[in-house]
């Protein structure tokens, strides 16, 4: 019985992973429209980032790689709150990258003008 380890899957599933996870992009976000293949590496790049942090499984690494495709490279070590996340021994994969989802997400809810939980405005 031939067996691959888990570094060999992730490698021979990389192709089609970057081809799922670019259509996802460009679907959501008009602007990744113009990108050409370096989008594709730089992704790469950071889903195997994702992984220093336990952010193995497919979803968690792409949730990752969106997360830097947004906040930019080295958001992992820039925001001391998601650092304090992603190091986190007592966190699962599936609830560090869900965490990464709800910061984006707020951050953007807040600087498109919308408001806090608080029910206070945000201000820019």
């Amino acid at each position: 019985m031939l067996k691959f380890s888990p570094d060999q899957y992730w490698l021979l599933g990389r192709e089609n992973y970057l081809q799922r996870l670019l259509a996802l992009i460009r679907e959501h976000f008009q602007q990744a429209a113009g990108f050409d293949e370096t989008l594709g590496e730089e992704l790469w790049e950071q889903a195997l980032l994702a992984r220093r942090y336990g952010l193995e499984d497919e979803r968690s690494a792409a949730t990752f790689a969106l997360t830097a495709w947004l906040l930019g490279k080295g958001f992992d070590r820039n925001i001391p709150a998601l650092t304090q996340i992603l190091d986190s021994d007592e966190l699962s994969p599936t609830r560090k990258a869900q965490a990464l989802s709800d910061f984006t997400r707020l951050l953007f809810h807040i600087l498109e003008g919308g408001r806090t939980g608080s029910g206070t405005e945000a201000s820019p």
